[in-house]
């Protein structure tokens, strides 16, 4: 069982990203492993994340602001804000900003524990570390997931 969880407006953990931040809003912590919320705000141009696929969680996107097109099996489809895409574990897929403004994307990660994948990067940028393709790959791999 867990406990009652409640996010503040404003609050959760922000976190560094390759280009723009995450916010987690709720953790697998806090939700006893079901679900993770987490906001990604990236800018224009931005490659969110390069084509993979996760064998362990399904990852469900909503749009909250600006365009977001995303490379799904059957094709890319741009999506703006209210626009909603649920990825079933085991579909490839990656997404970006192809517009000329930032975007705002919520992702809900079922079950929770990819979040962490987000808090690796963190870490790394922290670090000063590189994150080319290779050292993405390998840490998306520690939360079942191929980069293709």
């Amino acid at each position: 069982m867990t406990d009652l969880a409640m996010i503040r407006p404003g609050g959760g953990e922000r976190l560094r990203a390759p280009a723009g931040s995450y916010v987690v809003h709720l953790s697998g912590a806090q939700t006893g492993g079901a679900l993770a919320v987490v906001e990604y705000r990236f800018p224009a141009g931005a490659i969110g994340a390069a084509p993979h696929v996760h064998h362990g969680h399904a990852e469900h996107f909503h749009v909250l602001a600006g365009e977001v097109t995303f490379d799904l099996p059957d094709g890319a489809s741009t999506l703006g804000a209210g626009g909603t895409v649920s990825v079933p574990i085991g579909t490839a897929h990656g997404f970006r900003n192809a517009s000329a403004d930032e975007a705002r994307c919520l992702f809900l990660l079922t079950p929770a524990g990819y979040e962490d994948y987000f808090r690796d990067i963190h870490r790394a940028i922290e670090r000063g570390e590189p994150l080319d393709p290779d050292r993405l790959a390998a840490l998306r791999a520690r939360y079942a997931t191929e980069t293709l």
